[in-house]
């Protein structure tokens, strides 16, 4: 889920995010706090 993290990481211009959490877990079929733990240990290769 190295895509995820590189979502989450990708900003606009104005410095806003451009995907939202839920548009990422959306993407992958997951739910947010899926996101948010993989978020919180950094990644991984999963």
């Amino acid at each position: 889920m190295q895509l995820a993290q590189e979502m989450y990481d990708e900003t606009s211009p104005d410095g806003r995010r451009t995907y939202t959490v839920q548009q990422i877990a959306d993407e992958f079929g997951v739910t947010r706090p899926t996101i948010y733990r993989h978020l919180a240990t950094g990644g991984g290769s999963s």
